[in-house]
């Protein structure tokens, strides 16, 4: 493992995030441009990203990563709904709470820490790794949005309105409107359709992927900077399983379902990443969890520098 490259790579993404902290601490930035900004990463710059990604990838390669993939959406959206139908029956953590914790513990910040952390230590193919991972992530956080908007539903039912559509098809709409589910899923239907793509077209969305890695780090530093930090042993509790349970859970499915595939280490540092800046935007939304999942998030994101070598060194 090259430290100094190691070194070399998560010292930036720190420097961005504390800058990004500062900023959101100076009041830099009003409630409407610290939107905008996580807008512009996760709805055009990511998306491009992760397009770009897959189709870096050959296509022979990718049809031999079905077990991986099948591997992570098993350490993805069955943990998620594992963690969920175990929390819920703690009474503290029943409703929107179970959720929240259940989606800290199944998605991680892969796709805005992916590129800027593995490509320079794995070499390209670990755009491939963030997309699949990405996508699993995706998948479950879409998820995730149906039990969150069912279960706001039920907090906020009056009565039955047979004329709107109910919470179920309004998740479902949501998530499938999302562009960070549709790039990956199209850049993995090019590559498989083979389908050549003009320098123009890829250059073009390099362009603004490019922006994906400063710009999401730099939001990430604003949303902590935004919530008060309280620190508890469920807080400390949640901030070890995220970077730990699903990196154990992803290498005894891989063993299982005995994957050889060039692109498992990438996913299984990937797993070890911090909880999501989107996770915070939930606990938001729904208004729940919300000092928790920032202490989460600030002590899982200063975690980087732990995780990241300790995977590299158990799976060298």
């Amino acid at each position: 493992m090259n430290i100094t490259g190691l070194v070399g790579t998560l010292v930036p993404v720190f420097f961005v995030l504390a800058l990004g902290y500062f900023a959101g601490k100076r009041n830099s930035f009003d409630a409407g441009q610290v939107a905008g900004l996580s807008k512009l990463a996760t709805s055009f710059a990511l998306p491009a990203a992760l397009f770009v990604g897959m189709t870096n990838i050959r296509g022979d390669l990718l049809l031999q990563q079905g077990r991986l993939f099948l591997a992570l959406i098993l350490a993805h959206a069955g943990l998620f709904v594992v963690a969920w139908i175990a929390l819920r029956k703690t009474e503290s953590l029943r409703g929107t709470p179970s959720i929240i914790y259940s989606l800290i513990l199944a998605t991680s910040g892969t796709p805005i820490f992916g590129l800027a952390v593995l490509e320079p230590i794995l070499g390209a193919t670990s755009a491939g790794a963030v997309g699949l991972v990405a996508l699993a992530i995706f998948l479950t956080v879409a998820l995730a949005v149906v039990f969150l908007e069912v279960d706001a539903a039920a907090k906020n039912q009056t009565g039955t309105d047979r004329s709107q559509p109910g919470p179920v098809v309004t998740g479902l709409k949501g998530a499938l409107k999302t562009p960070l589910l549709w790039g990956p899923v199209l850049g993995m239907a090019v590559v498989l359709a083979q389908v050549p793509l003009p320098s123009v077209v890829v250059n073009s969305l390099e362009l603004i992927g490019s922006a994906t890695s400063g710009v999401a780090i730099f939001s990430v530093g604003l949303v902590l900077a935004a919530y008060p930090v309280r620190l508890s042993p469920g807080v400390f509790a949640g901030s070890l399983a995220r970077v730990a349970l699903q990196s154990a859970i992803l290498g005894v499915l891989l063993h299982l379902l005995s994957v050889n595939s060039p692109l498992s280490r990438e996913a299984l540092v990937a797993c070890s990443f911090p909880v999501g800046p989107t996770v915070s935007l939930f606990a938001d939304r729904y208004h729940s969890f919300r000092s928790e999942t920032a202490a989460m998030l600030l002590l899982s994101t200063l975690g980087l520098a732990i995780t990241v070598p300790v995977v590299l060194w158990i799976t060298r």
